[in-house]
């Protein structure tokens, strides 16, 4: 059988050598690479291990919500296809896995969403795992269906709301915008928080999505700056509410010397709604 998906099911888990016999190869080897693209096909295959055997060449490769980062091959001989793939009518397809020596899941056909071209390290690539155009414009999708969220409590349609517009997006843009916590500089991503300054039921749809409104903050400090007890300053400082205790800051290690990592112009008008708005002074 040539190489097809027909047969695959996304989210379900298969073993290179069942693939490789699906597939018509004659052993597993020919598809054990990071990136395989049959002969005769349109396909790019990825197949991605977030942790590695140590080993082998260690990448940065993880799935953060809705989408993929990974890094490309050493060589760069895949890169300049990948690039061009939606103008050439390849379909890039994924199977990943968390762990090495475990099965990889199907997650599908993925589209190219952004990347940063590299010579002397692996350039970098971010994912959709939903194709280019198969979900709807999150605002759009939201005045479309506001009608249904009329008759629910209000907790529970900004839930749905919430989920509807999708919190990959918005989290996506966050970490573009910011890289690692916006206070601390932790990069662990999957530690990190994508928090609203202004909160979610006062903005406007646009803003829901605006990463200017948007800290990216380690568990502790994003509870914190939700709750309204803790803020930043005009220059970044940090700001504890008094109705924190000082055995509070100490238990909770906070550091009221902390100042934000950068203050884009815009992100400023989000945090003065913060300030008269969200914050509890005392």
């Amino acid at each position: 059988m040539a190489v097809n998906f027909e047969y695959l099911v996304v989210g379900q888990e298969y073993e290179r050598p069942f693939l490789a016999e699906l597939w018509g190869y004659k052993g597993y080897q020919a598809i054990s690479r990071g990136v395989v693209t049959p002969s005769r096909t349109n396909f790019i295959i990825l197949f991605v291990t977030k942790e590695k055997q140590q080993a082998l060449t260690q990448y940065n490769d993880y799935i953060d919500g809705d989408y993929l980062h990974w890094e490309g091959e050493e060589k760069h001989s895949s890169d300049s296809r990948i690039i061009s793939a939606s103008a050439s009518g390849d379909e890039i397809h994924l199977l990943y896995r968390d762990i090495h020596h475990s099965p990889f899941v199907y997650y599908g056909q993925i589209s190219l969403r952004d990347y940063e071209l590299h010579t002397n390290e692996p350039s970098k690539f971010v994912f959709s795992l939903a194709l280019e155009g198969s979900s709807p414009d999150p605002i759009a999708d939201i005045e479309k269906h506001k009608g249904e969220y009329s008759s629910l409590e209000k907790t529970e349609r900004e839930s749905v709301v919430k989920s509807r517009v999708g919190q990959g997006l918005f989290r996506h843009r966050v970490i573009e915008l910011w890289g690692s916590c916006s206070v601390t500089g932790l990069a662990n991503l999957s530690l990190l928080r994508a928090s609203h300054i202004k909160p979610w039921r006062d903005c406007s749809n646009q803003e829901r999505l605006d990463p200017m409104n948007g800290l990216l903050l380690h568990p502790t400090l994003d509870h914190l700056f939700d709750s309204g007890l803790v803020t930043f300053e005009e220059n970044g400082k940090i700001r504890l509410s008094d109705r924190l205790s000082a055995e509070d800051a100490e238990i909770l290690q906070l550091d009221s010397s902390e100042t934000m990592r950068k203050v884009p112009g815009k992100l400023k008008e989000y945090m003065k709604f913060h300030r008269d708005h969200v914050f509890k002074k005392g």
